[in-house]
């Protein structure tokens, strides 16, 4: 598979785009058990190198962001929006830390479910690695998880 040619605009520290890139994906309707895999998941990461790199918009993504963060471990926020123009507080100090790099792969001023999906690709397409959790055939993961699957060359996994 070819790899996509995305805009990007960038905010913190640019070096973490040279480092492994690990994508991370949960679904809105994430159960316990998703999120008790998710969090063994990080906390493996976290014995790592990787950079974690995702959208971190859906509540078991935003949790698994701020595990990360809580233990001073790199990510990249995708956004599916324009840059913002002031560091959220609460991600304050991992920027601050050079431990934040914030990505938007648009221009848009407003999340969208359309600029949400163009995130998503733009996040698998600079990761190595792709991690899923569980998600039902109508989720929007579902198309990217079967793409990535059959026609890339990215190590592609489901977590459970």
């Amino acid at each position: 598979m070819q790899r996509l040619r995305f805009f990007m605009d960038l905010s913190g520290n640019k070096d973490l785009l040279d480092r492994e890139l690990v994508a991370f994906f949960a679904s809105r309707k994430a159960t316990p058990h998703d999120t008790q895999l998710a969090l063994q998941w990080a906390e493996s990461i976290c014995q790592t190198d990787k950079v974690v790199i995702s959208g971190f918009h859906s509540p078991l993504e935003k949790e698994i962001l701020n595990y990360l963060l809580e233990r001073h471990h790199p990510v990249i926020f995708a956004l599916g929006r324009a840059l913002y123009k002031k560091v959220p507080p609460h991600l304050q100090t991992a920027f601050d830390e050079g431990n934040l790099l914030f990505v938007s792969f648009r221009d848009y001023t407003r999340h969208s479910w359309n600029s949400a999906l163009q995130r998503n690709w733009g996040v698998a397409d600079l990761a190595a690695e792709v991690y899923f959790t569980q998600f039902d055939n109508t989720s929007s993961l579902s198309t990217l998880h079967f793409t990535l699957d059959r026609y890339s060359d990215k190590a592609v996994y489901i977590l459970g």
